[in-house]
C-alpha cells in the first residue's frame, strides 16, 4: 500500500511537472511570438489615404520628389520613434514655415494631427499670439492678456524685436500677464502640458508662472525661458515684470514629456521669401532652438500676386531663405512644397480668372530645388495643374475671394502632405527591413 501511494505521489509530481513545463514552452513560445510581432509592427509600412478621394484630371502622383534622398535622416529617426522598444529617438521636430495659409492652421492642424496619431504626440509645440495683434490664430489653443500690447511682424516691422513666431508683441508697462489655454477637438487632455517655453527678452524681463507648481525653471537661452510644472495642466497664468519698462514677447512652446512628434508651424498672412529673409539672425537662431529635423516651406502665392514675376529676383530671394535655414540649423532636411493655383481678378468689372502666375512661381521654386538637390513636394501639379483652381472651385474647396480654401479645402491638403510624407517613410521601411 506504501508503495502504490509512493508511486501515485510521483506519477503526480512527474504529471504535474511536465504541463508545467508545457506551459512554460508555450508561454514562452508565445512570448518570442508577440516580441516578434512587436518587432515586425515597429518596422512595418503604414497603410494611409486621406478620407476623401477628389479626382482632378490633370493631378499627378502624390509622392515627395526626394532624387538624393535627402530625407534619409528625418525618415530614419521617424522609424526609431516608432519602434517603441527603441528609445533612442524621443522626440523628431518638424517646422512647417509660410504665409496665411500656414497661418490658419488648417493645413499644418491635419498634418500635426496625422503625425501625432501614427508617431505620438509630446504636445502643440509652438504657439504664436496672434490674436494679441488681432489676427487669426492657429487651432487648439488660446493666449489671452488684460494689457493692450503693439506689435511689429516681417511684413511690418518697426523697431519692436520679431522672435520665433515671425511677430513680436510690446508693452511699455512695468508688469503684464498671459493666460494660455489649450482646446481640446478629440479627447479631453489631448493638449495637456507640463512645461512651458517662453519666447521673450529675458535680459529685460523677469517671468513667472502663477499656476501650477514650478518644480524646475531653465534658462537655455538668451530669449526663452522653460518651466518644468508638477502636473499636467490645459491652463496656465504668465507674469512678466520688467523694472526698464520694456515687456517683449513673441511666443510659447507646449509640451507633455512623451515620445512623438512636435509638428510646429510659422506662418504669417501675406508672406513672401524676401520678408523671412529681413528678418535679423535672432529669428533663425530661435527656429534653432527647436532642433528642427525637418523645416517644410510653404511660399509662393502672394509672389505671384505681383503685376510682373522678377524671376532672377525670386530665384536668389528662395536662395537666401535656404541658405539662412541651413546656416542656423545645419542638420535639418528641407522641403520646398509649391502653391496651389489660385484666382486673380482682372479688373473691378471682370469675373475672377485663374491666376496663371502661380505656375511661373512654381516653375522656379522647382528649379531652385533641383539644381540644388533640394527634395519638394510638387503640390500645384499634384492639385491639378494649370487651370486646376477651377475644379477645386467647383468642388467648394475656395472661399470667397478665391485665394484662400475652405477649412475642408486646407484640411485636404494637410491630408495629401501626410499621405505623400508616408508614401516616402514606406519607402524607406521596405529598403531597410
Amino acid at each position: 500500500m506504501k508503495f502504490l501511494k509512493k508511486n501515485i505521489i510521483v506519477t503526480c509530481l512527474t504529471v504535474a511537472f511536465i504541463l508545467c513545463l508545457c506551459i512554460t514552452v508555450s508561454v514562452s513560445a508565445r512570448y518570442r511570438l508577440d516580441e516578434k510581432s512587436y518587432t515586425q509592427t515597429a518596422t512595418d509600412t503604414i497603410i494611409y489615404q486621406p478620407s476623401v478621394n477628389y479626382k482632378f484630371s490633370k493631378a499627378t502622383p502624390n509622392v515627395i520628389v526626394d532624387t538624393d534622398s535627402s530625407l534619409y535622416c528625418f525618415l530614419e529617426k521617424l522609424s526609431h520613434l516608432r519602434s517603441l522598444s527603441n528609445d533612442s529617438i524621443k522626440n523628431v521636430s518638424v517646422v512647417h514655415i509660410g504665409d496665411s495659409h500656414i497661418q490658419a492652421d488648417f493645413f499644418t492642424g491635419t498634418a500635426r494631427k496625422l503625425m501625432n496619431h501614427y508617431f505620438g504626440n509630446p504636445g502643440r509645440g509652438l504657439i504664436a499670439p496672434n490674436r494679441l495683434m488681432k489676427s487669426n490664430n492657429g487651432r487648439h489653443y488660446k493666449i489671452t492678456s488684460s494689457k493692450q500690447w503693439k506689435h511689429s511682424f516681417i511684413l511690418k516691422p518697426n523697431g519692436i524685436p520679431i522672435g520665433i513666431t515671425g511677430l513680436g508683441l510690446q508693452t511699455k508697462d512695468l508688469t503684464a500677464d498671459i493666460n494660455i489655454l489649450t482646446v481640446d477637438e478629440s479627447f479631453p487632455g489631448e493638449w495637456d502640458f507640463n512645461k512651458v517655453t517662453a519666447y521673450c527678452d529675458i535680459d529685460k524681463t523677469d517671468v513667472y508662472l502663477i499656476q501650477p507648481n514650478v518644480i524646475n525653471i531653465d534658462t537655455i537661452t538668451p530669449f526663452a525661458m522653460t518651466f518644468l510644472l508638477d502636473t499636467l495642466t490645459n491652463n496656465v497664468d504668465i507674469s512678466f515684470i520688467s523694472p526698464e519698462k520694456e515687456i517683449s514677447i513673441s511666443g510659447f512652446h507646449l509640451s507633455n514629456g512623451k515620445r512623438g512628434v512636435f509638428y510646429h508651424s510659422i506662418g504669417i498672412n501675406g508672406a513672401k521669401f524676401c520678408n523671412y529673409n529681413q528678418c535679423s539672425k535672432d529669428f533663425y537662431r530661435q527656429i534653432a532652438s527647436l532642433n528642427p529635423d525637418l523645416v517644410i516651406i510653404s511660399l509662393g502665392t502672394n509672389e505671384a500676386m505681383v503685376r510682373a514675376i522678377n524671376a532672377d529676383q525670386l530665384y536668389s530671394d528662395i536662395s537666401d531663405f535656404a541658405y539662412n535655414i541651413r546656416h542656423s540649423s545645419p542638420n535639418t532636411n528641407v522641403i520646398f512644397t509649391t502653391p496651389v493655383e489660385t484666382f486673380a481678378r482682372a479688373g473691378r468689372k471682370t469675373s475672377a480668372i485663374p491666376n496663371h502666375k502661380v505656375g511661373k512661381v512654381r516653375d522656379i521654386i522647382v528649379n531652385f530645388a533641383e539644381k540644388n538637390g533640394y527634395p519638394y513636394w510638387d503640390l500645384y501639379n499634384i492639385a491639378g495643374g494649370k487651370g486646376a483652381t477651377l475644379e477645386w472651385n467647383k468642388k467648394k474647396l475656395f472661399v470667397r475671394d478665391r485665394i484662400h480654401l475652405t477649412q475642408r479645402g486646407y484640411e485636404y491638403q494637410g491630408e495629401l502632405l501626410f499621405e505623400a510624407i508616408i508614401k516616402s517613410y514606406n519607402q524607406y521601411i521596405k529598403a531597410n527591413i
